[in-house]
């Protein structure tokens, strides 16, 4: 299907991704980094491989060791759900680990039965309930398999606020989630998350971070109906490993986006965004200061007269005319790359057996898609993608042995 619309969704995905004004800043201009295009992929691989090497190291916490036990002695015990995706996602070096966290906490525990005082009893080896609570829970039991008493204790506590969920039965949205875990009194993990909503439901101002030893995530989503923000990180001591903001400015009231969004003109309430996303010390920044211009006039594209092929030729040449994007190293704030769209061919072909002909006929289908490619310094072109998985060998490695160490597991 030839929809510019659909093309539009690079600018909302860009969101996910999932920083200051500076790193959102589309007009400062970078110098080329005075590496060698070998040298510039090798600084990128040492920041691949050491992002491995401080997920890895995360497995080592005591809190992950404390979890891991808690959960081979509970099981499927309702209150353990959000522990069982977090280290499942640590395990493989998830960079959504944090974001996943989250979203356990808030629907495991909204408008859960759950609820209680537990201990571990070491004779019937099971979690066992002994005093109901509301909202919050207290779970006891030991640190290790070793342990002989209770020496870790988890407590989560949740608020409700006043803003019901729509088409619902009269749930409301959490306004605070709190989750500490200790060991011998010493507090080894903690996290939070706090709320505050529109009377739609949209959040006003969403705010979460999780602590493990010395890693520590952060988050924030921020909507004032007329700028929406939304800010990550997650840093090993004072060494940034990921951090991604993005933010977008227009009509941002749920009602008229969600009908600008129906009608197939996000134009009509976005008007521009910016994103930045980092790896260790490779960051990528882009976005448009004129969305509307950019919608226009790729949804003045006539499909009907265009092949597939000039189509999305055209698209790309729009969507780089309004669009800036740039890679750099953040150490030196030099960039190794300016990033356009390209047109990629794939081809489709297959064989089947024509009872009318008698004989096998094999067709062939073309499609045309978008695909971000590097400019380097010299003005040569790579595809991103090839450009990443050349001369990569100890990294690809790394993570292959990684990967097979859990399949094992």
């Amino acid at each position: 299907m030839k929809k510019f619309s659909l093309f539009l969704m690079l600018g909302a995905a860009f969101l996910t991704f999932n920083a200051c004004k500076s790193e959102l800043d589309l007009d400062k201009e970078l110098k080329f980094s005075k590496l060698s295009v070998e040298e510039q992929k090798q600084k990128i691989e040492e920041s691949g491989t050491e992002f491995i090497d401080a997920m890895e190291g995360m497995q080592e916490t005591q809190a992950m060791t404390t979890m891991m036990n808690m959960l081979t002695m509970t099981g499927g015990e309702v209150f353990s759900a959000p522990m069982q995706k977090l280290s499942v996602d640590i395990k493989n070096a998830r960079k959504d680990a944090f974001t996943n966290f989250d979203k356990q906490m808030r629907v495991s525990y909204v408008d859960s039965e759950v609820w209680g005082e537990y201990e571990y009893n070491f004779e019937t080896e099971e979690m066992e309930k002994t005093k109901d609570l509301t909202n919050k829970i207290v779970a006891r039991f030991p640190a290790t398999a070793a342990s002989t008493k209770n020496n870790a204790v988890i407590t989560i506590t949740y608020e409700e606020s006043s803003v019901v969920v729509p088409d619902s039965d009269g749930e409301k949205y959490p306004s605070k989630i709190t989750y500490k875990m200790t060991v011998d009194s010493k507090e080894v993990m903690s996290a939070e998350f706090s709320g505050t909503y529109y009377s739609d439901g949209s959040p006003k101002k969403v705010t979460q971070s999780l602590k493990m030893d010395d890693y520590k995530w952060t988050a924030e989503i921020a909507n004032d109906q007329k700028t929406a923000s939304e800010s990550y990180e997650f840093k090993k001591g004072s060494k940034t490993m990921i951090k991604s903001v993005a933010e977008v400015s227009g009509t941002l009231k749920a009602d008229e986006l969600q009908d600008a969004i129906d009608n197939e003109s996000p134009q009509d309430a976005i008007e521009k965004f910016a994103v930045y996303f980092q790896v260790m010390n490779v960051a990528v920044k882009g976005g448009t200061s004129d969305f509307k211009k950019m919608a226009d006039e790729g949804q003045a594209l006539d499909s009907e007269k265009l092949s597939d092929k000039e189509y999305a030729e055209k698209t790309a040449e729009i969507l780089n005319k309004y669009m800036v994007c740039t890679a750099f190293f953040v150490d030196d704030n030099r960039k190794f790359a300016d990033v356009e769209l390209y047109v990629v061919e794939e081809v489709d072909q297959y064989t089947y057996y024509d009872w009318y002909q008698e004989k096998y006929v094999t067709e062939t289908h073309y499609y045309y898609n978008l695909a971000p490619r590097f400019v380097l310094s010299d003005g040569s072109k790579v595809d991103a993608q090839e450009y990443v998985q050349e001369g990569f060998d100890d990294l690809i490695k790394r993570l292959q042995d990684m990967t097979g160490s859990y399949d094992n597991q």
